[in-house]
């Protein structure tokens, strides 16, 4: 009775484990490898670079203080922000080209769906 509990608890202890051991490579290694590789690109910022926060704003850094950015924000360049180093997700500038607008799909008319030649073949022949 005894060596089936302790098989039976094995069982469990290696199940287990191998469940932690799948998700450890599917989720966790992956995810830390992400967070590497983005508190490098935080940690290469300088001043003069171009951001995007995690708020979809793009700035521009114009100094470092600690773990705070001052960023300049707008076209005007007189608005200056403070933002924690870990609400920059990005390094890089916005689009702001004005490319030409795409033409509407066509709206099918009512002719389109007239496929049939010979209306006659679906009209009441009670008349």
């Amino acid at each position: 009775m005894i060596a089936g509990s302790v098989s039976g608890i094995i069982g469990w202890v290696l199940y287990f484990g191998f469940f932690f051991g799948v998700m450890w490579l599917l989720i966790i290694r992956p995810q830390k490898k992400r967070d590497d590789k983005v508190n490098e690109m935080r940690s290469t910022i300088k001043t003069g670079d171009t951001v995007l926060l995690n708020s979809g704003i793009y700035g521009k850094v114009v100094d470092i203080i600690n773990e705070v950015f001052i960023i300049e924000i707008g076209m005007n360049k007189g608005i200056r922000i403070p933002v924690k180093r870990q609400a920059v997700i990005g390094v890089e500038s916005p689009n702001l080209t004005v490319g030409k607008q795409q033409a509407s799909p066509k709206v099918a008319d009512e002719d389109d769906y007239d496929d049939y030649e010979d209306d006659d073949e679906y009209e009441d022949d009670d008349e």
